[in-house]
């Protein structure tokens, strides 16, 4: 099948205010009949050798109707020699008619995210072209990166992403949900806003407790929205 239209792309890079600045990660995006291409790309343009990064692909795709999105992760680790740039992961998806594809790419050295790049496609009828907008000031909003790895970790992060969806607020700011072993066979579920650590607990196969903690960090989601709001602008 043939597949022609224009693909919207509404993209951010960012670059954190470390003492690795000059690294940046870049999203490199191609159209192929109805497959687009992925390329998660890092550029070091500082004389630095940085051997401990990581990067984490996420793709969400829906069509217009639907209410939740078709996500994908994908994770690996490289190093980045001095002014090296690399492409550390691709990617190739089929995307039908009328299918809106979210792509995030972010990159961390050890668990401080240092760099991202984010690009949102939407295929439009009957144009012909392809049309790139890079916005530094577009936000991601409304967000939610889960990294767990048992039942439990999945069963929190259903009940808290249920409770979100339900809420309909969409934050400026990305909320991770991340799991870790901790004594033998249990695991510690952490919920990240910025690299802050907002809630953490000690999981257990119940249902009710990790419900009444996913309700209790949603409490504490809000509390750190409100508290990121009343900090003064410095202009």
């Amino acid at each position: 099948m043939k597949w022609f239209g224009l693909f919207f792309f509404m993209s951010i890079g960012l670059t954190y205010a470390q003492d690795d600045q000059l690294l940046q990660a870049r999203l490199n995006i191609s159209r192929e009949d109805i497959f687009v291409n992925i390329e998660g790309i890092v550029e070091n343009n500082s004389h630095v050798y940085n051997n401990k990064l990581s990067y984490h692909l996420l793709t969400l795709k829906k069509m217009p109707q639907d209410i939740k999105f078709e996500k994908n992760d994908r994770f690996g680790e490289f190093t980045l020699l001095p002014n090296e740039n690399k492409t550390v992961t691709t990617l190739r998806i089929n995307l039908e008619e009328e299918q809106e594809l979210k792509v995030y790419f972010f990159v961390r050295d050890q668990k401080n995210l240092i760099a991202q790049d984010s690009i949102v496609i939407n295929e439009v009828v009957d144009l012909l072209k392809t049309t790139v907008m890079r916005e530094i000031d577009i936000e991601i909003k409304g967000l939610v990166i889960e990294t767990t790895k048992t039942k439990m970790g999945k069963d929190f992060y259903d009940f808290f992403y249920q409770l979100y969806l339900r809420e309909g607020a969409e934050y400026s700011f990305i909320i991770n949900i991340e799991e870790k072993p901790f004594l033998g066979t249990g695991s510690l579920i952490s919920v990240i806003i910025e690299d802050q650590t907002i809630f953490e607990f000690q999981a257990r196969p119940d249902v009710e407790m990790l419900e009444g903690a996913a309700k209790y960090a949603l409490v504490r989601v809000n509390e750190f929205n409100k508290n990121k709001q009343n900090v003064p602008k410095v202009y």
